[in-house]
């Protein structure tokens, strides 16, 4: 009797990502000798390592930054329609309890402090500025670290600072931040330093959606080129594994039940987004926030013409909640 050994190959790619909490269960198996893991990592140390040394496979990745990439001809990356994280940009900027700002047009001939000039979140905020208050980026002093991803703009105005922004802020070195994980908020409320500029982002941010569709992207999913060219059917697969892992979040409705009243906001996000606040693949709305987004790059000089989504982003099959 003749026995007959059958031997397939496999190959394990770990993404790195946020720790959100519509990507739990990506890891798995997905055919075609293709298995998913997933590492959650702090995301700005993926970019700033992806970057320097190209060292992760498949990460979540600063949508600008990928942009700015393709837009100077740099091709190392591929994206696929996944967009993990979204944020309204009205609510980021903070100032001190004792300020007299209280709108976003008010900042027009600031000191503004940022991490890095070229993250996503700023430059949607510089767009917000440009389009819904009538302020220039370039009016602006934008104080920020020494070490930037990306070589700033030439008409940006820009100072550098070793000193701590959240302090410098305090300090009244500058008008306001765009505030990431400020130690002040963990503080009790009597004592914190600084407030939102905006006394009610939310209902701002609500009417901005509903007057224009756009719900920022920040974040896409990009495979190394390299890695894609020697096996082509992990884009898709990248693509299935994330959209299950949100359809299962949507289903289990998860943090609904933490808070009180999560319930209804749980319902009324979902009506007002339509059933899908994350849309993925390249929809007339994705398509809207990705062009908005690349010409506010052109507009803040990072670029120098706007790529067209089709031509950034690899063809995948069509993409459910």
């Amino acid at each position: 009797m003749q026995f007959i050994m059958s031997l397939t190959t496999s190959s394990e790619f770990v993404i790195r990502g946020g720790d959100h909490e519509h990507v739990i269960g990506i890891a798995g198996d997905y055919g075609n000798g293709i298995r998913l893991g997933y590492e959650t990592m702090r995301l700005q140390d993926i970019f700033v390592e992806m970057l320097a040394s190209r060292r992760f496979e498949i990460c979540e990745f600063s949508l600008a930054n990928y942009i700015m990439l393709r837009a100077q001809g740099q091709d190392w990356l591929t994206a696929v329609p996944i967009f993990p994280f979204r944020a309204f940009r009205h609510s980021l900027a903070v100032t001190r309890r004792n300020s007299t700002l209280t709108d976003l047009g008010g900042l027009a001939g600031a000191r503004i402090g940022v991490e890095d000039y070229s993250m996503t979140a700023a430059v949607w905020f510089r767009g917000l500025l440009e389009s819904e208050y009538g302020v220039d980026h370039r009016s602006i002093t934008w104080v920020t670290y020494g070490n930037q991803r990306f070589a700033l703009p030439q008409e940006a105005t820009v100072e550098t600072t070793s000193r701590d922004l959240e302090d410098l802020l305090c300090a009244s070195g500058i008008d306001a931040l765009l505030g990431f994980s400020l130690r002040d908020a963990r503080l009790p409320e009597p004592e914190r330093r600084l407030r939102p500029l905006l006394a009610d982002a939310e209902a701002v941010e609500r009417e901005y959606y509903q007057r224009t569709s756009i719900y920022p992207i920040n974040h896409c999913v990009v495979i190394r080129s390299d890695v894609l060219d020697a096996n082509p059917p992990l884009a898709a697969k990248v693509c299935e594994a994330y959209s299950a892992a949100k359809e299962r979040a949507y289903r289990r409705q998860l943090g609904a039940s933490l808070v009180p009243w999560g319930k209804m906001h749980w319902i009324r996000t979902f009506e007002l987004f339509g059933g899908d606040p994350l849309p993925y693949g390249l929809t007339p709305v994705n398509r809207l926030v990705i062009d908005r987004l690349g010409r506010d790059l052109l507009q803040q000089g990072f670029i120098r013409s706007v790529p067209v989504a089709d031509q950034i982003f690899t063809v995948a099959p069509a993409i459910g909640p």
